[in-house]
């Protein structure tokens, strides 16, 4: 359990980034950087496919292959755009509150699909998750106001929705095809998502939406290498590298914890945040913060019980 714990909290480590590279990326629409994370992800990962099927190393069941369409549909146009639009019409603070429940509702479903420990154990931890969450986002509920569209609230609930399907789902997939190594099932997804972050390109020029400027796309823009850059580091180093290492912590790791884990993702992400900042966060913030470890702690010590139990 401490190599799956490791690894998980690596993976969190790696997807931390995702808050912060995009900050870097000026001058571009934030579905233009999801599209480039996506378009990067898949053109790093089929290299490595083609690579690896002609050496005669990649032989699985078309059904293997088939089942990578439906989760790289989850992991990219199923999730970022919506996240996007529930950005547009809400408020960043709630857009943020509702996918920062990721982590509890993850815990819950997946105990609920695999049975793993009494849902009473995690209500702790949940709690703590919970109001760890709200002191994290009070300084900008009380900057921007807790207002908000129902139709922003209703885009951040599929988009959470997404997530939770494909988190649980895939930790469910990977244990049930031990025969799966987590390089190629890696990079599976990231040819799924470029297929599918080339049909969202399609879909804006088509509609002309202003979410996508083809018109920057040339060198004589100085910003273009910076967002380049930036969409390597998001596809290849967060999307493939964190999504390798999540998927050889998954088999190691009850649903439940894994799901709980995720929440590193926010406390790395907070961290980078202020170290380019060159601050810390106000007290509150750090209270929360407290409340993530606390919760994580707790999540640990309860799977290291039913481990020993088993």
């Amino acid at each position: 359990m401490i190599q799956g714990i490791s690894l998980a909290l690596a993976a969190c480590f790696v997807w931390g980034l995702i808050f912060v590279v995009p900050l870097f990326m000026e001058g571009f629409t934030s579905m233009e950087v999801a599209l480039a994370r996506f378009i990067a992800f898949g053109a790093c990962s089929l290299p490595f496919l083609l690579k690896k099927r002609m050496r005669g190393g990649f032989r699985y069941s078309p059904s293997i292959w088939l089942w990578s369409v439906p989760f790289s549909f989850a992991a990219s146009l199923a999730y970022y755009p919506f996240v996007v639009l529930a950005l547009r019409y809400s408020t960043p603070s709630i857009c943020a509150l509702i996918l920062g429940l990721a982590p509890v509702t993850i815990a819950f479903s997946g105990n609920w699909k695999e049975k793993e420990c009494s849902f009473r154990s995690l209500i702790p931890s949940a709690c703590l998750i919970l109001l760890g969450l709200v002191m994290v986002n009070i300084p900008y509920l009380r900057k921007e106001g807790a207002t908000s569209h129902l139709m922003g609230i209703l885009f951040a609930v599929v988009a959470l929705v997404s997530w939770n399907w494909f988190a649980v789902a895939n930790s469910r997939f990977i244990k049930r095809h031990p025969e799966l190594h987590p390089s190629d099932w890696t990079s599976l997804i990231g040819v799924g998502s470029l297929l599918w972050a080339l049909v969202g390109v399609l879909i804006l020029y088509l509609f002309d939406s202003p979410l996508l400027g083809l018109e920057k796309f040339h060198f004589s823009n100085p910003q273009l290498s910076s967002f380049l850059i930036g969409a390597l580091v998001l596809g290849t180093v967060c999307s493939w590298v964190g999504g390798y290492l999540w998927n050889r912590a998954c088999p190691l790791l009850p649903i439940s914890l894994a799901g709980q884990l995720m929440v590193f993702e926010t406390i790395f992400g907070l961290l980078f945040a202020y170290s380019l900042e060159k601050s810390f966060p106000p007290l509150i913030e750090a209270l929360g913060i407290c409340l993530f470890l606390a919760a994580t702690l707790y999540s640990i010590h309860i799977a290291t019980q039913i481990e020993q139990k088993v």
